[in-house]
């Protein structure tokens, strides 16, 4: 049994289905079950029940938390061999959420790859507490999300902190103020008046991402209650739905950009887009790490690639 059976194993137990998990391997079917049947007779046991539908046996359940930490201390074996002998060889594992990944991952991951271009990148997405479980269980080695990261033992490095920005619809603007849409346009810029957006519709994150936690609390404190029309678990599509006219959203500033990302055309001329200068409404974008585990010369070098593309 060796390292590439454990991967093998680890995959399968994740999707609990043979099928797929050959899919994600791009081997055959036929070969996939050869690896997991060839394991069961080295051990001497059964990791899967294969009826009524595949599941884990009470060894499987076992041999997936003593595989997952011998890959763990594998890649961080390779990681600190690879900084002594500066032959940067290895994978870098990151979790970050959708929204932060289109925003940043463009800029920081080319130049990334033009210096460590033996190193592979692979990527988690998911929201901020999916992010904590996956460093939690040793299978991410940063991530990159909003604060607070509720995980204890985990090493927190600033990026940036940035308003909430209210994004509106310029054609809401304009039926609100009609003659002073640009006089208030000049005096939102420097921050928002919730208030005068009371009676237009609102899209929102769903509750349970942190983002919506913060943009509640705002509310509850000015007393704002939105006239709420969607609620979804995309901030892409909350933009979107923005552009489209559909409602007025609020989101992180550093998000913004994922519209310049994904339009086929520029949005801003469709968008206002205001501060809410609150101070309890500024979010603090951190990259996470665990104490107890190395972190290779490759992922230093990535939080401050990261520094460097926020503070350009």
């Amino acid at each position: 049994m060796n390292f590439l059976h454990l991967k093998y194993f680890l995959l399968v137990a994740e999707e609990l289905n043979i099928t797929r998990a050959a899919e994600r391997l791009y081997i055959s079917q036929q070969s996939l079950s050869n690896h997991i049947s060839n394991m069961e007779r080295e051990l001497d046991v059964k990791l899967f029940t294969r009826s009524p539908k595949l599941s884990l046996t009470y060894a499987g359940d076992l041999l997936v938390e003593t595989a997952t930490q011998i890959l763990d201390l594998h890649s961080q074996y390779l990681a600190k061999v690879g900084d002594i002998n500066r032959h940067y060889m290895g994978v870098l594992r990151l979790g970050i959420s959708h929204t932060c990944g289109l925003a940043l991952l463009p800029e920081v991951l080319p130049k990334f790859q033009a210096e460590f271009p033996m190193v592979e990148f692979s990527l988690f997405e998911g929201n901020s507490t999916h992010l904590e479980d996956e460093l939690a269980h040793g299978r991410v080695d940063l991530i990159v999300c909003f604060q607070p990261i509720m995980m204890e033992g985990v090493e927190v490095v600033p990026l940036t902190q940035e308003d909430l920005m209210l994004v509106v619809p310029r054609s809401f603007t304009d039926q609100i103020f009609g003659d002073r849409a640009e006089e208030m346009r000049k005096q939102f810029a420097d921050g928002a008046d919730i208030d005068a957006f009371q009676h237009m519709p609102f899209i929102l994150i769903k509750r349970g991402n942190r983002t919506r936690s913060i943009v509640d609390q705002y509310f509850s404190r000015h007393f704002f209650k939105p006239k709420l029309i969607l609620e979804t678990e995309n901030t892409i599509t909350t933009l979107a739905m923005a552009e489209a006219g559909v409602g007025i959203t609020i989101c992180p500033e550093l998000f913004v950009k994922t519209i310049h990302v994904t339009a086929a055309r520029s949005s801003t001329d469709k968008l206002d887009f205001f501060p809410l200068t609150d101070p309890s409404t500024i979010s603090r974008l951190v990259v996470g790490y665990r104490r107890d585990r190395y972190l290779s010369h490759f992922g230093e070098r990535f939080i401050e690639l990261t520094q460097q593309a926020l503070q350009g």
